[in-house]
Parts: C-alpha cells; sequence; structure tokens
C-alpha cells in the first residue's frame, strides 16, 4: 500500500510542475482582484504557486555500536550515538488552488498542495577499548556462534544518512473576507479541513574499521514512514504592522492545521561483520500519530497577475520509527534478542520562495 500513495502523491506533484510550467509560458501569476482578503487565492481564478528552498528536520538519534564489560556477564556499558540527526537540506514545494463555487451558502475552494525535500548528513565517531570495556558491534539478529564483532584498540564508525520527506494533500477552505475572530488583527479568516499523505523516506549506512582491518562491519538499513490521514485548518490575513502593506504593499498570512494519522512504518536491515557473517531483517509497525503545525507567508504583489511569496511551514509529528538495534546483550544471559522499532518523535521545517501566477481570463485581473 505504501508504493502505491507514494505513486499518487508523486503523480500529483508532477502534474502540479507540469501545469505550473505551461502557465509561466502564458505569462500568468497569482491572487488578488475580485476578493482580496482571503488567506490563499482570490475567489473567480485558479492559482498556482510553484517555488524553492530550504528545509530542516530533526530525526531519532542513531546507536548502533556500543562498549561492554571487559569481564563478567559481558553486559553492555552504554550505547555509542553514531548519528545525530538535526539537518538542514534543500526542497521544493508547489500548489494549485481553484474556486468550486457555493454549497451551504458558503464559498468554497478547493486546492492541492504538494512538497519534496531531500536532506543528508554524515558523521565519523570513536570507540576506545579500555581495561574495563571493548569496544563492539553486533549482528542485527543473535544467531547460532558468535554474533558480535569487538576491537581490541579504536572502532572508528562511519555513518550517513540519506532522507526524503514528501508530501501531498488535498484540502476544501471556506473564505470569509471578514475576520470571525480577533477583528483588530485578522483582516480575513478561512476555515476547512483536508486528505493528507505524508512520508519520511531513511536510507542508513554504517561501516566500522579498525587498525588493520578497513572493513570491520557493514550495516545498511532503510526505514521508510508512511502517514494518511487528515487534518483541519484554521487561518487567514493578519496585519500586526499596517504601514508594511501601506507602504511597502507586504501582505501576511497565518494558517494553522492539526490531524490524526496512520503511520506505516517498513525496516529492511542487512548486517555483515568480520568473522560473524551477518544476517538480514525485515520488521514493520503501525501506529497512530498526531501531525500538527503552523504555516507563515508574507506576500508581495507585483502585478494584477504575479505575486511572490515567502511561506514557512513548522510540523510536529509525535510518533516517528527510532530503531533499538541489537547489542548482543542477551546471549550473556541465555537469551536471543534481534533490533527492534520503538517509538520517538520528529520536528520539520520547511522556508521557500514561491512565485504565484493566476490563470484565466484578463477581466478577472481588472484593477478594482
Amino acid at each position: 500500500m505504501n508504493e502505491v500513495l507514494r505513486l499518487i502523491a508523486c503523480a500529483l506533484l508532477g502534474a502540479s510542475a507540469f501545469i505550473g510550467q505551461s502557465a509561466l509560458a502564458q505569462t500568468a501569476i497569482e491572487q488578488d482582484a475580485a476578493l482580496q482578503d482571503t488567506a490563499y487565492m482570490t475567489v473567480g481564478q485558479t492559482v498556482i504557486s510553484l517555488g524553492g528552498g530550504y528545509a530542516y528536520l530533526t530525526l531519532p538519534d542513531t546507536h548502533f555500536t556500543f562498549r561492554y564489560k571487559d569481564k563478567g556477564p559481558g553486559d553492555t556499558i552504554s550505547k555509542q550515538k553514531n548519528d545525530s540527526f538535526d539537518e538542514y537540506g534543500g526542497g521544493f514545494s508547489g500548489s494549485i488552488a481553484t474556486p468550486l463555487g457555493s454549497a451551504f451558502g458558503l464559498p468554497w475552494v478547493g486546492a492541492v498542495h504538494g512538497y519534496w525535500s531531500s536532506i543528508e548528513n554524515t558523521n565519523r565517531n570513536k570507540c576506545t577499548t579500555t581495561n574495563s570495556s571493548i569496544c563492539a558491534a553486533a549482528d542485527i539478529v543473535d544467531q547460532p556462534g558468535p554474533s558480535t564483532t569487538s576491537v581490541g584498540g579504536t572502532l572508528t564508525s562511519h555513518t550517513s544518512r540519506d532522507v526524503d520527506s514528501w508530501g501531498v494533500a488535498f484540502e476544501l477552505t471556506t473564505p470569509h473576507p471578514r475576520p470571525v475572530i480577533l477583528p483588530g488583527i485578522m483582516k480575513s479568516t478561512h476555515w476547512g479541513a483536508a486528505f493528507d499523505v505524508r512520508g519520511l523516506d531513511q536510507d542508513l549506512r554504517i561501516k566500522g574499521q579498525t587498525a588493520g582491518t578497513s572493513n570491520l562491519f557493514n550495516y545498511r538499513e532503510t526505514l521508510d514512514t508512511t502517514y494518511y490521514g487528515g487534518y483541519v485548518t484554521f487561518g487567514g490575513e493578519y496585519s500586526l504592522f499596517p504601514s508594511l502593506y501601506s507602504g511597502w504593499g507586504l501582505r501576511s498570512f497565518i494558517d494553522l492545521h492539526a490531524g490524526i494519522y496512520g503511520a506505516d512504518a517498513d525496516y529492511n536491515g542487512r548486517f555483515t561483520g568480520k568473522g560473524i557473517g551477518g544476517s538480514r531483517l525485515g520488521l514493520s509497525d503501525d501506529e497512530v500519530a498526531f501531525i500538527g503545525g503552523v504555516k507563515f507567508e508574507t506576500r508581495k504583489q507585483f502585478s494584477p497577475r504575479a505575486s511572490l511569496s515567502l511561506l514557512s511551514e513548522y510540523d510536529w509529528y509525535s510518533y516517528v520509527p527510532e530503531m533499538r538495534y541489537n547489542d548482543g546483550d542477551g546471549r550473556a544471559k541465555g537469551k536471543v534478542e534481534q533490533t527492534q522499532i520503538t517509538d520517538g518523535d520528529a520536528f520539520s521545517q520547511r522556508t521557500s520562495l514561491r512565485f504565484n501566477i493566476g490563470l484565466g481570463p484578463s477581466r478577472l485581473y481588472a484593477p478594482q
């Protein structure tokens, strides 16, 4: 099911980009005409927004190598932090919004929003064996015979992690030209709901080496999580500093959203170690997650059809999979253990400069 959802998401995002390129050839551009006080568009026209910028993402740390006692039962003393993911990367976003007419006495706007970003990091850490503890790495599954590779000197681990973050939402909102709350601050409001599909796809590699051994162990994993669900949204145009609009023509918008999602996590790992062979392992986890966040947009209109926006989006994920890797500790107690999926959380931020394109006949963009 995850592959089908990703295919749908990629197709929709590709369609958005294709339509946007066609619109650029016609020199069309965003909002402002019949109804200036809506959050994302002017009622009576279709708006396409395309842009790119940077993304920021935090994910649970990776603890793969470890120290265990030199004497006694060989219990694990501590896990080593092989990777701390707190990184920036690049990405792009796009949307298509169009008025759908009136229903239940309210105007409705339909929109498709999509984004994609790629973020990666690398890290190197060292663990030095002492008189009381030994540095090691273990197979991801306990196997008959040796399952731990250890060193008598310094264990150096090289880690790389690549993450693709993506999402597509089908959103339905109703704009109100007059604010329903905070009339002194808000100039307009809107509310609505959406169906949303998004994902965090991770690729991790760890290579261990020591003096005289360039390939002590190799570990590779994919950890893909797909979220599907819905959210409610509320926002509008606000004005804290009226001079920004009257003097510079800058307009400010805010959008709050919160939703409940089903989260499907799929893990596939492969470990090979010198002298101990290795194994493959596949795991899955299904959880319920909350995702909530806020969007801020600052927009500058350059012509009846054209505007430029700086859009910043912030999201918190109550659930992302966090791996607890086997450390061979169970063998000292006569148990068989394997790598497991546990719970963590994540935070993401995306900021993009977007070009907004208004489509439709020229009469929709006549000066008001």
